[in-house]
């Protein structure tokens, strides 16, 4: 598929580099483009300022019923939409109809909390009277997670829309296929022209939205040193609202069970759903010593082994499909050997499983004997042991 950006209604091609994306499964080429430019930044915040007046000034009852059509495609659309985030990211395809869901269910979720959230209120109190109204700010730039292309920006774009901002959405440039679709919908559905714009590209195209001097928010799901570095970018402008979903190094803790089989399912559902690139992921098991945490670790082992890993389309379906690229299977084997060499004992070891290195098979380790480690997210199916003798 050929990408171009969309700015002001329009799709137009970019001036920059060429880029690409590769199916992690297969390697095939699932989307080929250029990069945005300074220039094509430009147009796209003239576009979002042009079209905030009158968005802004719309009912909300005319922002919900746009919305609420772009719902009602994502919805009829389902198979589309799961179809190209499975083909993007390698995600199983239940796991990628899941996310379509979530994207349409988003906007009722948003509506009902723009009514339990905003509004006017006024209190008096002896000669002071005080006044909270809610208004929009202009315009929002999103930047999107490559692991839910779909939900997770969504889940910034619905709410600024609804509010009357303006949005540049910037996804990640290791799944645009996704993204691209996005804004066909939302043409589609009926959004008046400049307030969504798609930009596609790397750093560089990010870092011209940052320091734009008409940005008015930044919102962002990524990691935590992305949160750190765009957070440190934005320290001399509090007018710039920032919102950030970073991840986190998701302890489990276990301390006994009736059902010790039915526990080791809740592992690995926690740990390597996804492969294990969700901010919500187990990353830490932490258990007792002695029988009770061995008769879990005995019951994971074998329920680790039972693990199907494959392409989204393959049958039976796979519990685990590839990570998102080649790259991010190599950063979680190295987080293995790093881990190994300090004193970590695997359990199971990590190791490619499938016909392009993307594919890894999931792993457990045994970090009990390392003194010291980095609270860091490793972002794979990989899950650390911690054993302790009390709570």
């Amino acid at each position: 598929m050929s990408g171009r950006n969309f700015i002001a209604g329009k799709w137009l091609e970019a001036g920059g580099d060429a880029i690409r994306s590769l199916n992690p499964a297969n390697g095939d080429e699932v989307w080929q483009g250029r990069a945005s430019t300074a220039d094509d930044v430009g147009r796209a915040f003239d576009a979002a300022e042009a079209a905030f007046g009158d968005w802004s000034h719309r009912s909300l009852e005319a922002r919900a019923d746009i919305l609420q059509a772009y719902a009602a495609l994502v919805t009829a659309r389902k198979d589309d939409v799961a179809r190209a985030i499975a083909v993007d990211t390698g995600k199983p395809l239940w796991d990628a109809l899941g996310e379509a869901g979530a994207m349409a269910a988003k906007v009722e979720i948003s509506i009902r909390a723009y009514d339990a959230r905003t509004g006017a209120s006024e209190a008096t109190s002896g000669a002071l009277r005080t006044r909270l109204e809610h208004r929009p700010h202009g315009v929002m730039a999103v930047f999107g997670p490559y692991n839910f292309p779909g939900h997770l920006p969504n889940g910034h774009i619905v709410p600024a829309l609804l509010a009357g901002n303006t949005v540049i959405f910037k996804p990640s440039s290791l799944t645009p296929l996704v993204a691209d679709l996005m804004a066909a919908l939302w043409e589609e559905a009926g959004l008046p022209a400049g307030v969504f714009n798609l930009l596609h590209g790397s750093r560089s195209m990010g870092d011209a939205i940052l320091g734009a001097p008409r940005l008015a928010g930044l919102l962002v799901t990524g990691s935590v040193p992305t949160g750190i570095a765009l957070t440190k970018a934005l320290a001399e402008r509090p007018e710039v609202i920032l919102a950030l979903e970073m991840g986190g190094n998701n302890p489990l803790v276990y301390w006994g069970a009736g059902d010790v089989e039915a526990a080791a399912m809740l592992v690995v559902q926690s740990a390597y759903i996804t492969s294990g690139q969700r901010c919500t992921c187990a990353r830490r098991l932490i258990l007792p010593a002695g029988d009770v945490g061995e008769a879990l670790i005995e019951a994971l082992v074998a329920a680790i082994g039972r693990v199907r890993v494959g392409a989204f389309d393959t049958l039976p379906e796979p519990f685990m499909g590839p990570l998102v690229s080649n790259g991010a299977a190599a950063a979680v084997l190295d987080a293995q050997r790093s881990l190994e060499e300090d004193g970590g004992k695997v359990i199971c070891r990590v190791e490619k499983a499938g016909p392009t290195p993307a594919f890894l098979s999931p792993g457990l380790i045994d970090v009990t004997k390392i003194s010291e480690r980095a609270d860091e997210e490793v972002f794979g199916p990989h899950l650390q042991v911690s054993r302790v003798g009390d709570r």
